[in-house]
């Protein structure tokens, strides 16, 4: 079964706030520090199955009219549930992601493709890391954008396994809009179930460094379509995201 975790980060809202906004909402999210500068509160839900994720819709709708807002510090987190999809899943999840981060990049803010707070694995050393996963060790390689070993700020963060059964995807802009949390969400689970199910992008069809970031990112997007673990509709809504972040 397909489960979530979604943390919105924001900024000119206070904690308690957020939490009442949210509590007002119906939802049991919970509002909590983040400790990044300029990111006053982070919203972050209970377990989401994929029934479940029109939640996102709800509790963006409840901050933004409490009056919060975001900024290039804030991020939106997605988590998946990575039990189901094994080491060699998670190892085909890390060559995918990793190798495509750029043509990924299509989907959000520019300003998150040479962001500290979620860099990609160097395609130099991106065997390395599927080796290390393959071998058992959940968990990131290299120094992250704080100069941590090991450390958490990477796109795709397999830190989180340990601690929660998930891999962790950072890259996408702080947002509070509810539609792209979710259309983001259903990628990024994809992504997993395409990758889970034995799938590998080849290293020499240019989704590392695309020519036309946009045309790539379409062309990814109809391959999970096709392969059916990404709906027609989010395929075509996020075809159109591109197309808008490209102007």
């Amino acid at each position: 079964m397909e489960t979530f975790g979604i943390e919105l980060e924001v900024s000119d809202l206070p904690i308690p706030t957020a939490q009442a906004l949210l509590n007002r909402a119906g939802l049991n999210w919970q509002a909590k520090a983040d400790g990044t500068r300029h990111v006053s509160a982070e919203a972050v839900s209970p377990v989401l199955t994929a029934e479940r994720l029109n939640e996102a819709k709800s509790a963006t709708r409840a901050l933004r009219i409490g009056g919060a807002t975001v900024n290039h510090k804030c991020g939106l987190h997605v988590h998946i549930g990575a039990d189901e999809f094994g080491t060699e899943g998670i190892a085909h999840l890390v060559w995918n992601w990793n190798l495509a981060h750029r043509t990924i990049g299509a989907l959000v803010a520019k300003s998150r493709l040479n962001n500290t707070f979620c860099l990609p694995v160097e395609i130099g050393s991106l065997n390395d890391q599927c080796e290390h996963v393959r071998n058992g060790f959940m968990s990131n390689l290299g120094r992250d954008g704080a100069g941590i070993a090991g450390g958490r700020y990477r796109s795709l963060n397999l830190n989180s396994y340990a601690k929660h059964g998930t891999v962790e995807v950072r890259l996408h802009h702080g947002t509070l809009n509810g539609s792209k949390v979710k259309a983001w969400a259903e990628f990024v689970s994809a992504m997993a179930r395409y990758s889970s199910a034995g799938n590998l992008l080849s290293s020499n069809d240019g989704w590392h460094n695309p020519i036309e970031p946009k045309s790539k990112v379409r062309e990814l997007l109809l391959i999970l379509a096709h392969a059916g673990t990404l709906s027609g509709d989010t395929a075509d809504y996020l075809i159109g995201r591109a197309e808008e972040l490209a102007r």
